[in-house]
């Protein structure tokens, strides 16, 4: 019996043939991987975005066996999760301003797979008798290029004065990356140079230059023959470290002075990069609910908007399919704030039992399809038509 049995599966799969090349890194890894707190930015909204189910409705109602459900919830393209493929396009808006995703038809005319360009490689190009935008794509592998409509590209992408092309936030961001590479050198070589120094006190007995440099010489081989350790003093003479502190305060002030740069230009508190001196939050959730209206509500925003227009035709649209977030998601962790949320809605009538007990994972009951109100919690049908309990069979 295999320790792997899976391992069997795998060989007998056929080796893969074609042209092949490797995967390699985007301008967006190394800007990342420069800063600890682009990075931090960057990672807290991306993986925001990426958490919050998509979904595609008609009216309320989720269409689980549309297949443009299952391109956007489950696998956009063979290659990708729905969460990756999110993850990876807000990487590239943090990062280079704008993101792409190709929208690849199959032969029918249906859509096939969303596939993500690198944004380096693409360059919107305005027609100037029609306005239309065409985007302009040069792989990597390949010095061919291709055009592309706009109607056949998802974009999304960080503000702009022109709204075709987003601002990069590292152009912003440019002087405090220097300033922070800067500083982080100063302090390397602040750490390096803790009590690596000593203090050698020689009695003043009118010693020549001579005679001084002598005794530090003699001192300075005793000390590395001892292995930098211990050795024997005579003469009065004394020794001792000179302490200084690994960071100044200084440098902490500066990095902090950073992550509020970078949590400026990304419109996030500066708490969740790190920076503790703003106090201004009473709890967790007050931070968190403005990191969701602020910063991440505009991104679902566009998200949606460019999705209901490039995926959906005008006839689906109104007939009322469209997607939607689940922003309640996020908070799924507060047992607290999701507790008090589904309480009021079944007391209140504009929840079902089931639909609160579907987003708990819980399978649904029996009696869990019928509004409910807060007169002792009845039917809703009870209370407009002033039925009775007995009226209704229950």
């Amino acid at each position: 019996m295999a320790i792997f049995p899976w391992k069997r599966a795998a060989k007998a799969r056929d080796e893969p043939k074609g042209p092949m090349t490797g995967v390699y890194q985007t301008r967006a890894d190394r800007y990342m991987t420069a800063s600890e707190a682009i990075y931090a930015a960057v990672s807290r909204v991306a993986n925001t975005v990426a958490c919050m189910p998509l979904h595609l409705y008609k009216g309320m109602e989720l269409q689980k066996k549309d297949s443009l459900e299952k391109l956007i919830a489950y696998a956009p393209n063979p290659r990708m999760t729905a969460f990756m493929f999110r993850l990876t396009m807000q990487a590239c808006v943090g990062n280079e301003g704008n993101a792409y995703a190709l929208i690849v038809p199959t032969l029918a005319g249906t859509i096939d797979r969303l596939d993500v360009l690198d944004p380096t490689r693409v360059t919107p190009i305005r027609m100037m008798d029609t306005g239309e935008i065409w985007y302009r794509v040069t792989p990597p592998d390949s010095p061919k290029q291709f055009w592309v409509h706009n109607s056949d590209m998802i974009v999304i992408r960080h503000m702009s004065a022109n709204g075709e092309r987003g601002i990069k936030p590292m152009d912003v961001l440019r002087g405090s990356i220097q300033y922070d590479a800067d500083v982080k050198t100063y302090t390397m070589e602040q750490i390096k140079a803790i009590n690596n120094s000593i203090v050698l006190t020689v009695p003043n007995t009118g010693l020549n230059k001579e005679r001084r440099q002598e005794i530090i010489k003699q001192f300075l081989e005793a000390y590395n023959d001892s292995g930098r350790s211990a050795i024997v003093l005579d003469g009065g003479m004394t020794v001792a470290n000179l302490s200084r502190t690994p960071v100044d305060s200084d440098v902490l002030g500066v990095e902090n002075m950073t992550r509020n740069r970078v949590a400026t230009v990304y419109n996030i508190p500066p708490s969740l990069l790190g920076d503790t001196s703003d106090k201004g939050f009473a709890d967790n959730e007050q931070q968190m609910r403005e990191l969701m209206q602020l910063t991440i509500l505009p991104i679902v925003a566009q998200w949606e908007a460019e999705l209901d227009r490039k995926l959906l035709t005008w006839e689906r649209i109104m007939e009322g399919y469209h997607f939607s977030f689940d922003m309640d998601a996020v908070l799924r962790g507060d047992v607290k704030t999701m507790a008090d949320k589904h309480q009021k809605a079944i007391r209140g009538g504009w929840m079902r039992p089931n639909e609160v007990r579907e987003k708990d994972n819980l399978p649904p009951d029996p009696d869990g399809d019928v509004l409910l109100c807060a007169r002792d919690l009845l039917p809703l049908k009870m209370v407009l038509t002033g039925a009775t309990v007995k009226d209704s069979g229950r």
